[in-house]
């Protein structure tokens, strides 16, 4: 890829299950580490596969300061290193470290792709090495998901308790997969396209195979299991719409943000710095 040859870097191939698995990335003056690669090994359809998990360092990267780490899963059909270009403008400034994991068979195994792959296993997996870092913190864990990759997080939102906060983009919940009560609380924010017809606004089998919540049934649900205000404050944001559940028991907050007249694209191209409110949320949980 034309990105990795504009700056320096070093792989290390490592296992999660490998001798090599403590603590520091090290530091080489001649040559700054930009990137790091590690693999989960995992069995899937009886084969026995390596993932691989991209991590996006800093330019001035500090083998003894603790790092919030942003975990970020791709599209359906979609590769790890795309988001290089979508973070780096957060990484390189020192505000987080990425995390960049990829799907097998390029999608995430949500019961409709063309992965099998048992998701809540690797990403146990991955969140053990992660613990490995001295860069790591387990209180500074955020993840963002979009489309294929936003229906992952939900999941992992739902079923794990390693997030502080997560962006789940151009995905609500899927019906039958909801939080609840006992799930562990996070602060959430969804961004939904009002004329996306991939993932229906409104809600309804999709034509990737799953049946959603509307954008907002979706954001209910989470207020609903956290305890938040049952009615939400309303901004807007040029045409956009945000809803804003607070005063949720956990001290979350739970947000949706329609962006009017968007596809599923959430009118990216047309819009500078779309991450920067997304990562001012995160950071605030």
């Amino acid at each position: 890829m034309k990105l990795f040859n504009l700056i320096s870097f070093l792989i290390l191939f490592v296992c999660c299950s490998g001798a090599d698995s403590n603590s520091s990335i090290p530091q080489d003056d001649s040559n700054p580490i930009q990137e790091e690669v590690f693999f989960v090994p995992q069995t899937i359809d009886g084969a026995q596969v390596q993932r691989e998990v991209l991590i996006h360092l800093p330019e001035s990267f500090d083998d003894t300061q603790i790092y919030p780490v942003v975990i970020a899963f791709h599209g359906n059909g979609g590769q790890n290193n795309s988001w290089f270009f979508k973070l780096s403008q957060f990484v390189d400034a020192g505000e987080f470290i990425g995390i960049y994991p990829q799907g097998h068979l390029n999608s995430w195994n949500l019961g409709a792709e063309a992965s099998t792959a048992d998701e809540f296993y690797f990403f146990t997996q991955l969140m053990l090495k992660l613990e490995t870092y001295s860069f790591f913190a387990a209180s500074k864990v955020y993840g963002i998901g979009i489309s294929n990759g936003s229906a992952l997080i939900n999941k992992l939102a739902i079923e794990t308790s390693y997030f502080s906060a997560v962006a789940a983009l151009a995905s609500q919940l899927i019906v039958g997969s909801t939080p609840n009560s006992l799930t562990y609380p996070v602060a959430v924010y969804q961004m939904c396209g009002t004329a996306d017809t991939m993932i229906p606004y409104n809600g309804g089998m999709s034509v990737v195979g799953h049946n959603f919540l509307s954008a907002s049934d979706s954001t209910r649900s989470w207020a609903n299991a956290f305890n938040c205000s049952t009615e939400p404050d309303v901004e807007m944001l040029g045409e956009d719409e945000i809803l804003i559940y607070t005063d949720c028991e956990s001290g979350k907050e739970v947000r949706l943000h329609s962006v009017e007249n968007a596809g599923h694209n959430l009118n990216q191209p047309n819009t500078p710095n779309f991450y920067t409110p997304i990562w001012e949320f995160l950071k605030r949980f």
